[in-house]
């Protein structure tokens, strides 16, 4: 007889073959896999509506690869890193050549990457996604096909047209929404498939297949043999649906975890337990309606330029911690809001274009006084902001966030005793 746990994973791999298979059909040309590069403190999952959407539009999900690098430390081996990757990629997949993607920092690995005569051979076309201004196209000779998509709307990096690429300039994208954002899918699906001239929309799915992976926030090293437990969860009321997780995974060597099949009208939480003695993290996810395989849970360092800053959070169950992470563009005043506890986090002092913020970590900093101030050990780090704002964990009630007309209510938790709490927001 087989196990429960057997049986399944037999059904979630029958429904990963049915799935590929019927993918197939739908791609009608040759498409070459696709290498995507992330930018500095991201990872994987910057491409997780794009990785939707290439497969609403044909694409197989083997033919779509996340690079993982470490940018927080010295890059001196990364672009050896990226062709061991390409290589396994191709062999993977048999295909000679891949195109490849690169945001932000990421578009500085590409052009490295590219300016080697052999390595560029490997590479059939290149998109350059809010990054810096380039004298060419990419390639030691600038002989390789280049997109460049840049915003006026982004203020971290100095973009503008490459001599020789195709340049498409967006007016209002942040830095971060011009790499997640439905009009640079589409300038990249026709830059790389000029022929096809359908378009698809992301289908909703009453039952999405969900996995991802856990690794180290920054340095993106993979976390082996830790426990991922998922919970169902009432955003309405703050609460569990049931104390027991629904599904606990223990993650593989490359940190890999999951898949589940989640019911559509329901959010998730996620709580990640490291083996490697780092906190707990508790993630709270809105319900997903499409396939994602790019969840991605991050533990916090203990060592590394991340671990000087986020070794600040505080351990002490007296107070809650909690990260709201805005996964596919940046809060900035003016155009968004988002307060927690009717503190406005959307203003100008604390969120205003320039700091492009994604994650703002709400806690108070042990003085006693809760300000609702920005914490000045921040201040210098780009997409991230430190709010002075107490969470009292002996407070019973639920923290409430409103966010561009959603809400939220999360537990106040113990951050010493049972972790830290992140709560994405789409």
């Amino acid at each position: 007889m087989l196990s429960l746990c057997m049986k399944k994973n037999i059904i979630l791999f029958l429904v990963f073959f049915v799935w590929g298979n019927s993918m197939v059909a739908q791609n009608k040309s040759e498409q070459l896999p696709i290498v995507f590069v992330h930018g500095f403190l991201g990872s994987g999952d910057t491409y997780s509506t794009q990785f939707q959407r290439f497969i609403a539009n044909g694409y197989l999900p083997s033919q779509l690869h996340v690079f993982d690098w470490n940018s927080v430390g010295a890059k001196n081996n990364t672009i050896n890193q990226l062709d061991s990757f390409i290589n396994m990629v191709l062999a993977n997949t048999g295909a000679n050549r891949v195109n490849l993607v690169g945001h932000s920092a990421g578009g500085g690995v590409g052009y490295g990457y590219l300016n080697d005569a052999d390595r560029a051979l490997k590479v059939a076309k290149y998109v350059h996604i809010g990054s810096s201004k380039q004298t060419k196209p990419a390639g030691n000779n600038g002989q390789i096909s280049t997109l460049n998509i840049y915003s006026l709307g982004d203020k971290v990096v100095k973009a503008g047209d490459i001599p020789g690429a195709l340049n498409v300039q967006q007016k209002e994208s942040d830095h971060y929404e011009v790499a997640t954002s439905e009009a640079s899918f589409w300038e990249m699906f026709h830059f790389f498939n000029p022929s096809i001239t359908n378009q698809q929309k992301v289908k909703i799915k009453k039952q999405p297949i969900i996995a991802g992976k856990a690794c180290l926030m920054g340095e993106n090293t993979p976390l082996a043999n830790a426990v991922v437990e998922v919970y169902g969860f009432s955003l309405s009321r703050g609460k569990r649906m049931d104390e027991k997780p629904i599904f606990k995974f223990n993650t593989d060597e490359q940190g890999n975890w999951g898949p589940f099949k989640a019911q559509a009208a329901v959010a998730y939480e996620f709580v990640l337990k490291p083996a490697g003695g780092q906190r707990t993290v508790h993630y709270f996810h809105e319900p997903f309606t499409s396939d994602d395989p790019l969840v991605y849970l991050r533990a916090l360092p203990k060592t590394g330029m991340t671990a000087l800053l986020l070794n600040t959070l505080p351990s002490n169950d007296q107070q809650s911690v909690l990260a709201i992470f805005s996964s596919n563009r940046a809060v900035i005043a003016g155009r968004d809001s988002l307060t927690i506890d009717g503190l406005n986090l959307a203003s100008e002092t604390i969120s205003p274009a320039s700091k492009t913020a994604i994650a703002h970590f709400i806690f108070e900093n042990g003085d006693g006084n809760s300000t609702g101030n920005l914490i000045p050990t921040f201040k210098a780090i780009p997409f991230m902001n430190g709010i002075d704002f107490l969470l009292d964990s002996n407070d019973t009630k639920p923290v409430y966030i409103f966010y561009n007309g959603k809400h939220y209510n999360l537990p106040k938790i113990k951050s010493a005793s049972e972790g830290i709490m992140v709560l994405v927001l789409k």
